[in-house]
């Protein structure tokens, strides 16, 4: 186990680890790698984040981030990217032939006059764009704070209202709604979206159309090359953590990293008010241990150190405090050395906001239930918010409405952000599920063997991919709260006789 306090470490002083900014200007507070792309646009990148490009005649393609291909492990970014330019017949067919592709990424794209920009299926790697009505040419980068920095750019009132509101500030897990940012000329690339960079204008390529349905078994032959294959691809580049939680996704995760268990750390971070018998700390190390595999636990503090803090909070706008002390814990361990493996992205496959909101399916599903289920209650700015995102959403029926919403606001919402807010501690974050085959593979099987209780699919996959990883419970409930609420009742009568 791990000392929070003594073990050593560095904070990446350059203020935005692993961010970048693409717009008529380069960024110097950025302090890091500069580049021309796509006839006039100028692209700043941070040292630690990855680029690659490559061009043929009027075609170009520029990657940010690392991209993974299951199938084919050994490939890295620049023969995926020279693969891809050979199906860059138009836009429609690049973004096609990514569906296949893992990793956390943006691409930037240019033929000729047309320029344009899509990131992964879940939008991990984030862009926020500024319309070039409002300063004169389009600006995309990786978070508002950065380009609210650079151009000065004033709160938005109702923004600054919100989240000075009781029902922002007292959700540790806030975040916000549909394309919102707290700047009113800011604006959030939602995934299943491309931003054409002569415009600034978003637009919606997926769903696209029905998805054919699959028989479970289908999918699970799907699965079982795809999971593993971008652990595999993942493990040919990077020195990989594996963090484990008591919960069904990891588990999965674990089981399709059988055949490379040698080559990952398995890491479970204990969170400063995680108890000694919480779940997410003894099935992991129990597991482990049964298993053969090195565990080590993170152990986070109960806050950050003054200098970390400082950090923390400049490299993201509205980063969540509660996640500082996690942070720097990680950083403390493995001083950004390590890329961490996670088990985020299957809550899409498994209706779990179609679950939160009853009789979902059978009745009209307004703004004000979406914002409801973020916690976000009745405020008005949410609302609206929500209201665009239903104008844009609601017309596609190809999958369920909430599923959608789980996707594009749950994960390319909050989730995208926490990542880049852990960009301070790990050198790289790959989530597995973030791959739009992967998604699609599991929403188009009948969700009764996807829902709640039993996730037949899920358990029959890792069975069929290593079966002594269920030896421990998914999830068991922690008892010892319940037992000590029976101790002081106990306790108490006796005294009072």
């Amino acid at each position: 186990m791990s000392d929070p306090h003594t073990a050593p470490y560095s904070v990446d002083h350059s203020r935005y680890p692993s961010q970048f900014a693409l717009g008529p200007d380069f960024v110097e507070r950025l302090s890091g790698s500069q580049f021309p792309v796509a006839g006039s646009l100028k692209l700043t990148l941070h040292p630690d984040l990855a680029y690659t490009r490559v061009a043929e005649g009027f075609r170009e393609l520029i990657l940010i981030g690392h991209m993974l291909d299951p199938r084919t492990p050994a490939a890295g970014n620049e023969a995926i990217l020279w693969r891809l330019l050979g199906r860059y017949t138009d836009r429609a067919a690049l973004i096609d032939a990514t569906a296949g592709l893992g990793g956390r990424w943006v691409i930037i794209a240019a033929n000729g006059e047309e320029r344009f920009l899509f990131n992964d299926a879940l939008g991990l790697r984030q862009v926020f764009y500024i319309h070039p009505s409002e300063t004169g040419a389009v600006w995309a980068v990786s978070q508002p704070g950065l380009i609210a920095e650079i151009l000065a750019l004033p709160l938005d009132p109702e923004a600054e209202q919100f989240v000075q509101s009781y029902t922002f500030r007292s959700n540790p897990e806030y975040r916000w709604p549909g394309e919102a940012t707290a700047f009113r000329v800011v604006r959030h690339l939602l995934p299943n979206h491309w931003l054409d960079l002569n415009t600034g204008v978003p637009q919606r390529y997926w769903p696209a159309g029905p998805l054919a349905a699959l028989e479970p078994e289908a999918a699970i032959e799907r699965l079982e090359i795809l999971l593993p294959g971008m652990i595999q691809a993942a493990a040919q580049r990077f020195d990989l953590a594996l963090s484990l939680t008591a919960g069904l996704d990891s588990r999965l995760l674990l089981a399709a990293a059988r055949n490379i268990r040698d080559r990952i750390s398995f890491v479970t971070v204990r969170q400063s008010k995680m108890s000694d018998h919480h779940p997410d700390v003894t099935v992991p190390a129990r597991l482990s241990q049964h298993l053969g595999l090195p565990h080590q636990i993170v152990t986070s503090a109960a806050t950050t150190t003054p200098d970390f803090s400082s950090q923390f909070k400049h490299a993201v706008y509205l980063a969540h405090e509660h996640y500082g002390p996690d942070a720097e814990a990680i950083l403390r361990s493995f001083s950004r050395t390590k890329v961490a493996l996670t088990g985020s992205g299957a809550e899409v496959g498994r209706c779990a906001f179609r679950q939160a909101l009853p009789r979902s399916d059978s009745r009209t599903i307004t703004a004000t239930d979406l914002s409801e289920l973020q916690n976000m209650g009745h405020e008005p700015f949410a609302v609206r918010h929500f209201e665009k995102w239903l104008a844009d959403a609601q017309p596609r029926h190809d999958i369920k409405l909430l599923d959608l919403f789980e996707w594009e606001q749950g994960h390319g919402n909050w989730l995208a952000m926490t990542q880049l807010e852990f960009d301070i501690a790990w050198r790289e974050i790959i989530t597995p599920y973030n791959c739009r085959e992967v998604l699609t593979t599991l929403l188009a099987v009948d969700e009764r063997y996807r829902r709640a209780p039993d996730y037949s699919l899920f358990r029959i996959l890792i069975k069929r991919l290593w079966p002594e990883v269920l030896s421990e419970s998914i999830n068991p409930k922690d008892r010892w709260p319940l037992l000590r609420r029976i101790v002081r009742k106990l306790r108490s009568l006796i005294r009072h006789w």
